[in-house]
């Protein structure tokens, strides 16, 4: 007999499964916070003030900040088996492919064991050493596999500075430095989305924190997620011209195809995000020749607003659509856009391993069984 109980939520929209006190998302008038702050009171802070007030709930003091930049600066280095990993990839390996198999080769098995037994502090300190990791690998993975040689970190300089040093070979510009702090802080923490749970959902099983960052990885590499910025930069470099946009909107949604980095699933009016990353954008857009498509992509956003208001729908762009335009400004091929985002939801992803750690549950979510009742196999005649 068929069950008469309710089909539950398609991909759980709306389904509370925790408690968190780590970010709050007001989808209905478009605002985000991060322990209670605005994101837009955030994004020009220090960029390891907002990562010691996602792990640890509070403003960081300078002892505090000075701590997590300790730990940030020393841990930067690969491990062995992740230089040797990096060293026999196949060279059209993705940078999300990669980090997924690296990220678990950057800590020892002692610090596998047994996650939840060890204090909160050494959870931590695993979970900033397996960050620190991050933008190290990356850059070297974005020189390698194009047959230049990997750059040791530098621990005096600001993790984000070091990484566009061991990208590109040289010392970057401070207003570089400041646009990708900022770009980083946007992207750092969201909720229960897609990768966090995934995250959550292996953490609560006490893997390691190196498999459940790795699990979320895998998520994030989805276009559905993380990948969006890509598609978004590529889109407006296949319209080529702000006087394209029109006929290129008109024509995709005609064929009911979406537009990848429009529209969010919390957001109903406008991602607080994406106007804090416009803006930024377009101040830097001029002095690196990407005007043009900074210009289409805002049409294509303006232009396909208008479309969805006549339905009587308020869709604009999200975090991921301009995202792209602020990397490739700063030296970043497409296909690394997605590994930047982990460079900065790293720390959200840990923050929640950490809340889930601190008060432990295995999840293990039920399904309504709709398939056929019990059945007998015919014997054979």
């Amino acid at each position: 007999m068929e069950s008469a109980v309710a089909d539950p939520p398609r991909g759980l929209a709306g389904v509370a499964v925790t408690i968190t006190r780590i970010s709050e998302i007001d989808g209905a008038r478009g605002e985000l916070r991060y322990r209670g702050y605005a994101i837009e009171s955030l994004a020009m802070r220090p960029f390891l003030e907002v990562v010691g007030l996602v792990i640890d709930g509070e403003l960081p003091d300078d002892r505090s900040i000075k701590q997590v930049e300790g730990f940030l600066s020393t841990e930067r280095a690969m491990t062995p088996a992740q230089a040797a990993l990096l060293s026999v990839l196949p060279r059209d390996t993705h940078p999300m492919t990669m980090l997924e198999v690296a990220l678990p080769l950057g800590d020892s098995a002692e610090q596998k064991r047994a996650p939840v037994n060890r204090s909160r502090a050494d959870q931590r300190q695993v979970l900033l050493a397996l960050a620190a990791k991050v933008p190290t690998l990356v850059a070297a993975w974005l020189r390698i596999r194009v047959g230049l040689s990997a750059i040791d970190p530098d621990p005096a300089l600001p993790i984000h500075a070091d990484f566009l040093r061991m990208l590109t070979g040289k010392r970057p510009m401070a207003e570089e430095v400041a646009l990708l702090d900022a770009t980083q802080i946007l992207q750092m923490e969201h909720g229960l989305n897609a990768s966090t749970f995934a995250a959550r959902v292996v953490a609560s099983t006490l893997a390691p924190m190196s498999m459940a960052l790795s699990a979320a990885v895998a998520a994030l590499f989805g276009p559905l997620h993380g990948g969006a910025d890509e598609a978004a930069y590529k889109m407006a470099l296949a319209i080529g011209d702000p006087d394209g946009v029109p006929a290129w909107v008109d024509a995709t949604l005609a064929r009911k195809e979406k537009i990848m980095g429009l529209g969010h699933r919390e957001y109903r009016v406008v991602d607080p995000r994406a106007v804090v990353l416009r803006e930024l954008a377009h101040r830097v857009a001029a002095a690196k020749g990407l005007l043009p498509v900074l210009r289409t992509l805002s049409r294509v956003d303006d232009y396909a607003a208008e479309h969805f208001a006549k339905e009587g729908k308020a869709i604009r762009a999200n975090v991921e659509f301009y995202k792209g335009a602020v990397f490739a400004s700063l030296g970043l091929p497409p296909d690394a856009f997605t590994a930047l985002f982990v460079m900065a939801r790293i720390y959200g992803w840990g923050a929640h391993i950490l809340e889930l750690w601190d008060d432990h549950a295995l999840y293990r979510p039920s399904a309504i069984y709709r398939g056929e009742p019990l059945r007998e196999i015919a014997q054979a005649t």
